[in-house]
């Protein structure tokens, strides 16, 4: 996806000083660094985690959006303003980088903001004002994470829609760990990640499959299979259409995986976004198998799917054989 940003501005927020630092002037966006670690912080902001929903129209947050391009400065001090007087009351979040950044993606303008938290880190420093030189080990107590990890929270709006991504954290607050990002500073609740609607649903299919007797590498591997392929064939996670797929001609084990689903997993499909859709295509797209005498497989789902390539073969004794089918060439790599 390719990323243009048009503004962009870091708040400091040391907790060990107080309130935020925050700056008049926006960053320069014409250093090349400053561009890449912004860029790719955005990008990772779409991953299995990410939530996904639609900011309300009357939401507080959806007021400064409106003003992001007329006044960005002061609509982004407003944004940090407003998030931080919820996230100073946690007991254990800590001190962080807060960007706010405006950019454009596919031509259509969204808004961005990044928490980065700090980290010790030692480097040297040169001491030659008093006496002979000397070359000391010092330690960094606000260092950000390189441009290659993600942010440890954020969000992307977009400023037409108002529909976001979002990746928050647990706190404590009042001793109580609590996300607080949608509740208290989006104020609008998002759909559950695909990461928490496959923990779901492989709950569900696990302690359906135990019941009806089916072994449990055919559950994990059959619902992988049918991730990837209502991902495909649909773009979303949609639960209802899992049960014939996970327990093909087992009805009785249909209805009660629906039974279970309905009672545990949101009735409406999780929709997903095109980065996390190819994220969830490449992870889903192969079965992991790793078999009891210690060989492991890595086989694409259509060839998993092909009997005329891959099947297994249960024997009269309670062991099984996988058949590889086919084959015309053998590359073996170091």
């Amino acid at each position: 996806m390719d990323i243009y940003l048009k503004q962009a501005i870091l708040q400091v927020v040391d907790r060990e000083l107080g309130d935020p630092i925050y700056s008049q002037q926006v960053l320069d966006l014409t250093n090349g660094n400053t561009r890449d670690y912004l860029t790719n912080k955005i990008k990772k902001l779409s991953s299995a985690q990410s939530k996904t929903g639609v900011l309300r129209q009357d939401a507080e947050l959806a007021s400064f959006l409106r003003d992001a391009t007329a006044d960005f400065i002061g609509a982004s001090q407003r944004l940090v303003e407003k998030w931080y007087m919820v996230y100073q009351k946690s007991d254990d979040a800590p001190s962080a980088d807060a960007f706010v950044v405006l950019y454009e993606q596919d031509a259509q303008a969204y808004l961005a903001f990044l928490k980065v938290d700090y980290h010790q880190a030692f480097t040297h420093y040169v001491n030659a004002e008093e006496g002979p030189l000397m070359n000391q080990l010092i330690i960094h107590q606000s260092i950000l994470s390189n441009k290659t990890q993600k942010a440890d929270e954020g969000f992307a709006i977009n400023l037409q829609t108002f529909g976001f991504e979002l990746m928050e954290k647990k706190y404590t607050f009042s001793g109580e760990k609590m996300t607080y990002l949608s509740t208290n500073v989006i104020e609008s609740e998002p759909a559950p990640s695909l990461e928490e609607n496959v923990k779901v649903v492989k709950k569900a299919a696990e302690k359906i499959g135990k019941k009806f007797e089916v072994a449990k590498h055919d559950v994990v591997a059959n619902v992988k299979e049918a991730i990837y392929d209502t991902i495909e064939t649909n773009g979303e996670i949609d639960t209802s259409q899992m049960a014939a797929k996970i327990f093909k001609d087992n009805v009785s084990a249909q209805s009660e995986f629906k039974a279970e689903m309905t009672e545990n997993a949101p009735a409406a499909p999780a929709p997903i976004s095109p980065a996390v859709r190819e994220i969830a295509e490449k992870k889903y797209g192969k079965q992991k198998l790793k078999l009891s005498n210690g060989i492991e497989l890595i086989v694409p789902i259509d060839v998993y799917q092909n009997p005329n390539l891959f099947e297994f073969i249960n024997h009269p004794d309670g062991t099984m054989s996988v058949e590889i089918k086919n084959v015309e060439e053998v590359i073996s790599r170091l």
